[in-house]
């Protein structure tokens, strides 16, 4: 479940999308940001540890996905597809249930 969106332009040619999700007993972070150059775009997952920090478990470079995105975006569409892959290639990685308590739940 997507518990928070958040879309933002940047400079020329870029925007990023972060989601945060709470699923399988997770709190994991998506973030996709894509440049003007596809070795400067990048997207990762993240998981939240136990000491509530961020942990990187899966990523995708730039690219692989650079090329299907427009130059310009009014909204997160185009990199929905990209932070789709790297959540489900994260929660694929993660063991279900989590070999801990996740903070707060």
């Amino acid at each position: 479940m997507i518990v928070d969106e958040a879309f933002q332009q940047g400079g020329p040619g870029s925007y990023e999308l972060t989601r945060v999700h709470h699923t399988d007993g997770y709190v994991l972070r998506v973030r996709v940001y894509r440049d003007s150059y596809a070795k400067q775009s990048t997207a990762v997952a993240e998981v939240l540890t136990p000491l509530l920090t961020w942990t990187i478990i899966a990523s995708s470079p730039g690219s692989g996905w650079h090329r299907t995105t427009p130059t310009t975006s009014p909204d997160a569409t185009p990199l929905i597809p990209v932070a789709d892959e790297v959540l489900q290639r994260a929660r694929w990685i993660l063991p279900v249930p989590p070999p801990f308590t996740t903070p707060g739940r």
